[in-house]
């Protein structure tokens, strides 16, 4: 999924966790509610939620919010 939704127009990039003990949490972020419903209406990425409900998940849960303020640090730059 995650070189499909490279081709997905207004796709920023994404980043991913996880724990020792599996749990995980993946934040993606898209230009725009539109780009973001381009992806959720995509075949692959459709087929791959219902095949994760199916087999692999017992639970998630999705937040979509906007991201109204972002910088960070890094000493070495």
């Amino acid at each position: 999924m995650s070189e499909l939704v490279r081709e997905i127009p207004g796709f920023l990039g994404h980043e991913s966790a996880r724990t020792p003990g599996g749990l995980g949490i993946t934040v993606s972020y898209f230009r725009d509610h539109e780009a973001l419903a381009r992806w959720r209406r995509e075949e692959e990425h459709r087929a791959a939620m219902e095949q994760g409900r199916r087999d692999w998940y017992e639970s998630y849960t999705l937040h979509v919010g906007t991201v109204e303020r972002s910088h960070g640090f890094d000493r070495d730059a």
